[in-house]
């Protein structure tokens, strides 16, 4: 609802709401338009391209040779957007599903194709009103099926808080 503008369209009919606008919901939204914007602002995230053509996206990935590999769906996609391919295979499959099949509608239109990268997960999200910022307490999703995180995406199983990997060091 966010994504769609429904903040904009309560304020707009003089409610006052909590929660981003649309544009500023793109952020969660789109990930082709997040990756951008930590490219434009010098924020650090895996190595990225994206593709609207399905065969330009499985031409990439042949042509880098490494796995595992990452693709997104664009759009939303209720958590479970992201497949991680351990091999040329399943980067074939991934991408025949994501933007021909369209198992996640309009949002497989474009993938973005990254690094993957090893490591805990930390979520940090904050609170603003556009001049203050007051963060929450670190949680730590639980995305994958299967123990080890051996599985695919499930959009959520649950979260820790606080997380154990942000340190004060971090």
């Amino acid at each position: 609802p966010f994504f769609l503008g429904m903040a904009d369209a309560i304020k707009k009919a003089g409610i006052r709401a909590f929660g981003p606008s649309k544009a500023a919901a793109q952020i969660e939204g789109s990930k082709v338009f997040s990756k951008n914007l930590m490219k434009k602002y010098n924020i650090p995230t895996a190595g990225y391209d994206v593709f609207d053509d399905p065969r330009e996206a499985l031409k990439f990935i042949k042509n880098r040779g490494e796995y595992p590999a990452v693709i997104k769906a664009d759009g939303l996609a209720l958590g479970k957007g992201v497949i991680i391919a351990e091999n040329y295979e399943e980067a074939q499959s991934a991408v025949h599903s994501i933007m021909e099949d369209k198992i996640f509608g309009a949002s497989g239109s474009k993938v973005v194709i990254e690094e993957f990268l090893e490591g805990p997960e930390v979520s940090v999200l904050a609170f603003t009103d556009g001049k203050a910022l007051k963060p929450m307490v670190s949680s730590k999703d639980h995305k994958q099926a299967f123990d080890d995180d051996k599985g695919p995406n499930t959009g959520g199983m649950g979260t820790i808080s606080p997380n154990p990997y942000y340190t004060k060091e971090i």
